[in-house]
């Protein structure tokens, strides 16, 4: 039995009490996060939204096996809104920045109702060719035959779903739209997530369902800023769970009970808690980069020193040394030691004690002495998603996820508590 052949199916059940309390704990995260974003200088805030919006897009096409540039996705973004201090190497084109204006369509103008010509417009912009691949699709308007969601090789296909058939869509569509666009019992957390399993359920489409549904799934959460910008990722989180997130939405679909998705909103509201504090740690990244910057804003530096210490600022996974700095660099080792003396005289690196050959640095991003002050019981311990950098921060507990590489630098050794601290939390600096 599919979801679809219960009598009045788009009116679930669930466990109301559950439910609440855990769309609350997650409302409360992201209203921390909306938090620490408005303490961003305008450019910040400008680059944080294009960088998860190419997250985003990236991950919402490569959930369905296809990959996109992503340096011409953020060229289509930073286009689009028409942002000027982000340099892209990228080329926007016509399809990339229909693919953009559909995410933006539905995230910056989430309090407009949804409608027919509205998704028809997104689902013109994803099939412009009026193909997917090479197989001619019907474009901007629903689909006219029935379909199945399967995988496997010829012969020995799985059927994973199959959806209602074509003469039902367009009631199915209605009835959806009009929920959509005035339920307000229900907090904005659970409306995306009915909303996603109602569309991907109707299928309305030929192809593009689980884009078009992330969309209108990201345009409820984005409604819960009012449509300010949204500053999570929901789709990179689900291609991350990939597994998951196929086997609860197919067992919610074969229905056999009475229409209780408890287990389906359980596992969609846990997954966007999880997005959020990995906005969390991109944000922290970000805000650190912004405090460096204000530091050594008077300091003179050449165009390839900027270069480089933005590739670490920017979180990459390696170790400052001058090896990897001529590498990134593309300069030889004695033009990379020597940069690396110019930055440790300016005070903006310092090297690690208790080397002489391949010594390592540390970026310097606030006066190390007094901004450690402020911090009491600093430790690293285990959790959920890795390793975690604790402390107490003027009588306030703070953590960060720390990177796999600078947990093994940790126990070995090579770099301390208070370093690692002033490495992930300079941005308390700030506030």
């Amino acid at each position: 039995m599919w979801i679809y052949e219960r009598y009045d199916w788009m009116h679930f059940n669930w466990d109301r009490d559950k439910i609440s309390a855990l769309a609350e704990k997650v409302s409360a995260s992201i209203g921390f996060l909306h938090g620490r974003i408005a303490s961003l200088t305008e450019n910040d805030r400008s680059g944080a939204s294009v960088e998860i919006l190419t997250q985003d897009i990236v991950s919402s096409f490569r959930i369905e096996g296809i990959s996109l540039n992503t340096d011409d996705v953020r060229s289509s973004i930073v286009r689009r809104l028409g942002v000027t201090h982000i340099e892209t190497t990228g080329t926007s084109t016509l399809y990339m920045e229909g693919v953009v204006d559909m995410m933006l369509d539905a995230t910056r103008n989430c309090n407009l109702p949804l409608d027919r010509e509205r998704l028809f417009g997104w689902h013109s912009a994803l099939f412009p060719t009026g193909k997917s691949g090479s197989y001619p699709i019907t474009v901007g308007r629903y689909r006219e035959g029935d379909i199945q969601v399967i995988s496997g090789s010829m012969g020995r296909e799985k059927v994973h779903y199959m959806a209602p058939p074509a003469s039902d869509v367009n009631d199915y569509m209605e009835e959806f739209m009009y929920w959509f666009n005035n339920e307000t019992g229900i907090s904005n957390i659970i409306r995306s997530a009915i909303a996603h399993l109602i569309f991907v359920s109707i299928h309305p489409f030929d192809d593009g369902n689980g884009r078009i549904g992330r969309a209108i799934a990201d345009m409820a959460l984005a409604a819960i800023g009012g449509g300010n910008g949204r500053f999570f990722s929901m789709s990179l989180k689900i291609e991350q769970e990939k597994k998951d997130y196929y086997a609860i939405l197919e067992k919610t679909q074969r229905f056999s009970y009475d229409g209780d998705i408890t287990p389906w909103l359980e596992w969609y509201i846990s997954c966007l808690g999880r997005a959020v504090d990995s906005s969390m740690e991109t944000l922290s990244g970000i805000l650190n980069k912004s405090v460096f910057w204000r530091e050594f804003s008077g300091v003179e530096l050449s165009q390839r020193q900027r270069k480089v210490l933005n590739i670490f600022l920017d979180g990459k996974e390696a170790k400052i040394t001058a090896q990897n700095w001529s590498r990134l660099g593309a300069i030889s080792l004695d033009t990379a030691l020597r940069d690396i003396d110019d930055l440790v005289n300016k005070g903006i690196l310092s090297a690690y004690p208790g080397r002489t050959r391949k010594v390592e640095y540390a970026i310097n991003y606030v006066k190390a002495d007094e901004f450690l002050s402020h911090f009491r019981e600093i430790r690293v311990e285990p959790g959920e998603r890795g390793h975690y950098l604790i402390a107490t921060y003027d009588g306030t507990e703070v953590r960060e996820r720390i990177s796999d590489l600078d947990y093994e630098r940790f126990e070995s050794g090579s770099i301390s508590s208070p370093e690692l601290v002033h490495k992930y939390m300079a941005y308390l600096s700030t506030m």
